[in-house]
């Protein structure tokens, strides 16, 4: 997105104009001068009058100045979504703004993350159901954005705002190959055919762009495969239950709060956490899909794998044996948690 109108803003690492928050660029800054219609009314007094100040400031906490203004709307943070951060930097795209990437030596912003998989996950549902939920609104960048940026902008907002529904994919992967692999029945090209080649190069390219990025940005291979796994357990668990967050909401079973992450450093987790350690405590719901798809895996590879030496098949089958060996070595951090889990149940 850096090179076509500027990247998205997301979460406090990024500074705004003033006048970008009151229009488009190119009109101009009138919401100043009408403050009162646009922003609310204030009272006006002086330093000595305490109980106006006393009153004022009960009337700035409750922040009903703002209504029948068009705050939230117009000017300021959009109120649309809870994901105001991104959205507003969405709608600022949208009216002509251009942002800059700018990632200097020294660190502009400080701040705390999560550190344990279940108050990440956590985050990510939260991130996900706001983020498709821009999608399926008026706002979707297919219709409201490719109407007011160029068609490049609206698809990378498009990626970055229908993610949650790479769950879907990452399901039917999880289950249907391996069920397929089980069964005897081939769902790849065999090693000799030209298309084979074509497969192979396809998902090559895409690891290997992956792994110069984190490379080229000082990180290692370990950096890489820890992405790899983040990005599978991401996008079958928080992905997954943000898309049934959404769900629910549409559906009137659920109604739309909003949730603080926790983000408090514990001495134990920090431990795990530097060592690149998956800590899967608390997680319990999340780790339910995670478990059932490797569990599936591994069930199916060894049902399967007797078949194919019976058969010698191997090169109809090679490309199922690789991915469920590949899912396999993926899941390992889920397999080692429910072994430490059921351990210390025992104890």
């Amino acid at each position: 997105m850096d090179g076509i109108r500027g990247p998205s803003l997301s979460d406090t690492s990024f500074y705004l104009k003033r006048k970008a928050l009151y229009g488009s660029p190119n009109c101009e800054d009138k919401h100043p001068s009408e403050a009162q219609r646009t922003s609310g009314e204030l009272m006006k007094f002086s330093s000595e009058e305490e109980i106006a100040i006393l009153k004022e400031a009960k009337l700035l906490a409750s922040c009903n100045y703002e209504r029948n203004t068009k705050w939230g709307e117009e000017i300021g943070f959009s109120y649309e979504s809870l994901l105001e951060s991104t959205f507003t930097g969405y709608l600022l795209h949208c009216r002509g703004w251009t942002s800059v990437y700018f990632c200097p030596t020294r660190p502009c912003f400080l701040g705390c993350t999560t550190i344990d998989m279940k108050d990440a996950l956590v985050q990510l549902v939260k991130w996900s159901s706001d983020l498709l939920q821009i999608g399926l609104s008026r706002f979707s960048p297919l219709s409201y954005g490719v109407s007011r940026m160029s068609i490049l902008q609206s698809m990378c907002y498009g990626y970055f705002i229908y993610q949650p529904l790479y769950a879907i994919a990452f399901l039917i992967y999880g289950i249907i190959p391996q069920l397929c692999f089980l069964n005897g029945i081939p769902l790849y090209p065999k090693v000799l055919s030209p298309w084979f080649v074509v497969f192979s190069t396809v998902y090559l390219s895409a690891i290997g762009q992956q792994l110069h990025e984190v490379l080229s940005d000082g990180g290692t291979t370990l950096t890489w495969w820890n992405e790899q796994r983040i990005w599978v357990i991401k996008s079958v668990s928080g992905s997954c239950f943000g898309c049934l967050d959404v769900f629910m909401k549409w559906s009137g079973i659920k109604k739309t709060t909003f949730r603080l992450t926790n983000k408090a450093v514990d001495k134990d987790k920090l431990e795990k956490y530097e060592k690149g350690e998956f800590d899967f405590q608390g997680a319990t719901m999340f780790m339910i899909p995670l478990s059932a798809l490797a569990i599936l895996n591994m069930a199916c590879f060894i049902g399967g794998l007797g078949g194919i030496i019976l058969r010698r098949n191997y090169e109809e089958m090679f490309g199922q044996i690789f991915l469920s060996l590949f899912i396999m070595a993926l899941s390992y951090p889920m397999i080692q948690g429910l072994l430490k889990r059921s351990k210390k149940e025992k104890q």
